[in-house]
């Protein structure tokens, strides 16, 4: 029996068109890729500065991998559907990266500055503590206010090592915290200044006071 060769050529046909059925692997290196740019979002702090896209993305890739075991299960499957969630998930791990990466930027520019200020208010305490005089009346004042500066001073050096380990949010509270000693430090130094003069002045004989 001859067999013909549109015959042949229809079987041929069929076969292509029965592996082109099946599929193949599917886009294994995209899934790959996808799960990749996760993994970059959470390195990139998604957790703590995009959660909300972290989520989003999270569940994208979820379903994306489900998808892809379900289809690569089948004897004939259709990748296209799949592909699309896959590159779905990938754009919102890439969006949440980005996000994270911007809103991590900020809080350490924010951190830096809270840091800078602290450092600034707790040297001009440490200036006016310096040259404040002590004296009767004054000592008591001093000691405090010493004291209160070196909370200061503790607060100031737990900002910055907060903002060495990144953790820019605990760097900006302790920087607010230092600076707002500092500044009652600042006050109090005047307050104690002013009663000290005002003790010198009343143990001043009457003749010896300026006019």
């Amino acid at each position: 029996m001859r067999v013909s060769s549109r015959w042949i050529s229809l079987v041929a046909l069929c076969c292509v068109a029965m592996l082109a059925a099946c599929g193949g692997d599917g886009p294994q290196a995209d899934l790959d890729a996808a799960k990749a740019a996760l993994d970059g979002a959470k390195a990139a702090g998604a957790e703590t500065y995009a959660s909300s896209e972290l989520s989003a993305a999270q569940s994208a890739y979820t379903a994306a991998k489900s998808a892809f075991d379900e289809e690569a299960g089948k004897m004939f499957k259709d990748w296209e559907p799949v592909a699309s969630q896959i590159s779905d998930a990938k754009a919102k791990a890439d969006r949440a990266r980005s996000s994270a990466s911007s809103a991590k930027s900020q809080a350490k520019s924010g951190a830096d500055g809270a840091i800078a200020a602290a450092a600034a208010a707790v040297s001009s305490a440490r200036e006016a503590l310096d040259a404040a005089p002590a004296g009767k009346g004054t000592e008591g004042d001093i000691e405090e206010l010493s004291a209160a500066l070196d909370a200061a001073d503790a607060d100031l050096s737990a900002a910055r090592s907060a903002s060495a380990r990144e953790d820019f949010a605990s760097a900006s509270t302790k920087a607010g915290s230092a600076r707002s000693k500092a500044a009652d430090v600042s006050t109090g130094v005047a307050s104690a200044v002013a009663r000290y003069e005002e003790l010198v002045e009343k143990n001043t004989p009457w003749y010896m006071r300026g006019s």
